[in-house]
């Protein structure tokens, strides 16, 4: 596996766009309700309610996301290290230790839990009475984007080494294919828009070949694009 070349290298365009999306909101999402808490500014109910269905909807795909690594990602992962270390063709340089460090990152998946959950409970608080609790979800979503910042960068610096290195393509695709048949079909459409909104005309050439689209999919667009412009505002 030491040799393979760079064209049948797994692909990672997806899993970096999916944590430019977790980390991108988390940071607009904390920046925009520490902002309301700091002015105290007056919050119409309309737009309070948009913040907290946003919330709700954003902690979705991150839970999504980590629980798919732990049950479908990691054992993929876990399989090459170890078929690696026993031919002895692991790369020298990276760490030896590959499954505990994604023992380590499940525990951080764990450890986020109770945040994404002090996260929710306060959106919907803040969503009945924004006054009130504006400084309840600012100091949640602060918390939640302190570990999850600090928990991807070091997934990206730890795992995909190891992904590019000693996981075959076709394994890495197929395990792709089952995290997205997983996504909860009630929030595919929004959390697809949600992705794409973050991805580069590189990611689209890669994720959407050919550029296709239909009416279906510029309507989902069209509806996340909407939530999203009641939420930030409009794009300057």
């Amino acid at each position: 596996m030491t040799n393979r070349t760079l064209a049948s290298a797994p692909d990672l365009t997806g899993i970096r766009l999916a944590h430019r999306a977790l980390t991108g909101d988390i940071e607009r999402l904390s920046a925009l309700v520490e902002d309301i808490a700091a002015s105290g500014r007056p919050v119409p109910g309309a737009w309070a309610r948009s913040i907290a269905a946003y919330v709700h909807r954003y902690n979705v795909g991150v839970r999504h996301h980590h629980d798919n690594e732990d049950a479908i990602l990691w054992p993929v992962i876990a399989a090459a290290v170890e078929q690696a270390l026993t031919d002895g063709s692991f790369i020298e340089g990276l760490s030896p230790e590959g499954v505990a460090d994604l023992a380590s990152l499940t525990e951080d998946h764990t450890a986020l839990d109770p945040l994404q959950d002090a996260c929710d409970w306060a959106a919907t608080l803040f969503g009945e009475d924004p006054e009130r609790h504006a400084h309840r979800l600012a100091d949640a979503l602060a918390a939640q984007r302190t570990a999850l910042v600090r928990h991807i960068a070091a997934e990206e610096r730890e795992l995909f080494p190891v992904i590019t290195r000693h996981v075959t393509a076709e394994a890495y695709a197929t395990a792709e294919a089952r995290i997205r048949a997983a996504t909860p079909i009630e929030h595919a459409p929004w959390l697809r828009a949600w992705l794409l909104s973050f991805a580069t005309t590189d990611d689209l050439r890669v994720l959407t070949p050919g550029g296709a689209t239909s009416a279906m999919a510029d309507t989902v667009f069209r509806v996340y694009a909407e939530h999203e412009v009641e939420v930030f505002g409009p794009v300057s």
